[in-house]
């Protein structure tokens, strides 16, 4: 079942806005002002924290299977 709204708290949503910003620093760079890449810093920042917490949260899962599954 595919979902018609993108959870924006979802790993691969903000994988893709991390995409996003690199691709928009990387073609931008020269002309973007220092705010514009500081609000670009903070936005990735943001992404980054979610993407951690759900590669943790996917760990934890996965060894709690493990551990279930060796007993």
């Amino acid at each position: 079942m595919a979902k018609t709204k993108e959870d924006k708290n979802s790993f691969e949503y903000s994988f893709n806005k991390l995409q996003d910003i690199m691709s928009a620093l990387e073609s931008d760079a020269e002309e973007a002002s220092l705010d514009d890449l500081i609000k670009h810093y903070q936005e990735g920042l943001q992404y980054i924290k979610v993407c951690r917490d759900k590669l943790n949260e996917a760990e934890l899962k996965i060894e709690k299977i493990n551990s279930e599954s060796s007993k």
